[in-house]
């Protein structure tokens, strides 16, 4: 076999939605002795609302809101906080290490000394908080905090320490999907599935029921028939079976009689096709029995 015939592109293309800057080529051979390329491609990411952080002790979250630095609470000393979290993060949790990581953290800042912040530390916790009452702060690490927008003292004192906060892979930015028209898939014509698809957003049995107790039939139309698989298919109007396109004579016959019966433009969702089609192959004889015709 030739070199020529060899080759066999192998390339990953980027999915939809996925930007960046060319970082790397790196060029290089595999076991096989194949040319192998491998581009990495990178992307500046600010966070922003949504995206996900956690400190080392299981406390996760996400960014509630962003606030100038202006806005931002300040202690006496000047020092406004990077992260304000709630409290009511801990009582259930019972996440004490990151508390004692802040409280620790707080006396290496000041110190510069290093602790131990694993779970077999030896120095005793009241012994850090005593020390830390050498560089001025109060044992507890709270401090009388101001309001950085009215410029008034908070009436209770913030608890401050330093903790090690990292950024998680979830980022707001890598989930967003919205979809009006799209791809569908080929089988069922309804729309397809996933962000990466640019699929369309599930509307489930629930979100129907929630319409139905509003009484909002026009709407649940709306959303399950006409912006899903909406499909008109010819009904033989003695027999009940579907009919299909004669080319020749250039109308829809009946599979039974043929010509010689008339056939009814019905609307449905294409799924139901595929459903009365899959019975007739289980030897199943579905009708549909056509009525009067709504305006």
């Amino acid at each position: 076999m030739s070199a020529e015939q060899a080759k066999r592109d192998t390339s990953v293309i980027t999915r939809h939605g996925e930007v960046g800057i060319v970082d790397l080529v790196m060029v290089s051979d595999t076991s096989e002795g194949n040319k192998l390329v491998k581009v990495r491609v990178r992307d500046l990411r600010i966070p922003e609302l949504g995206d996900k952080f956690a400190s080392r002790h299981g406390q996760k979250g996400v960014v509630g809101l962003l606030i100038p630095q202006v806005d931002m609470p300040f202690t006496t000393e000047g020092i406004v906080p990077d992260i304000i979290l709630n409290p009511h993060a801990f009582p259930s949790r019972m996440t004490l290490g990151q508390l004692m990581e802040a409280i620790a953290g707080k006396y290496a800042a000041l110190s510069g000394e290093l602790m131990d912040a694993s779970p077999f530390y030896k120095i005793p916790m009241d012994e850090i908080q005593a020390k830390l009452m050498d560089f001025g702060h109060l044992p507890d690490s709270t401090e009388v905090v101001y309001d950085g927008r009215t410029g008034e003292k908070v009436r209770n004192r913030i608890f401050f320490g330093v903790v090690y906060y990292q950024k998680l892979h979830h980022m707001v930015a890598d989930k967003i999907h919205a979809r009006a028209r799209g791809p569908v898939q080929i089988l069922t014509r309804q729309p397809t599935e996933g962000r990466a698809r640019e699929g369309g957003l599930r509307f489930g049995e629930m979100e129907r029921d929630c319409l139905i107790g509003y009484g909002a039939a026009m709407l649940i139309k709306d959303r399950l028939l006409d912006n899903a698989d909406k499909a008109v298919i010819y009904i033989c109007e003695q027999c009940g079976y579907v009919g299909w396109f004669d080319r020749n004579k250039g109308r829809y016959v009946c599979p039974l009689h043929g010509d010689k019966s008339t056939l009814y433009p019905v609307t449905i969702s294409y799924a139901f096709k595929l459903l009365v089609q899959e019975l007739l192959s289980m030897a199943i004889s579905p009708r549909l029995i056509l009525g009067e015709k709504v305006s």
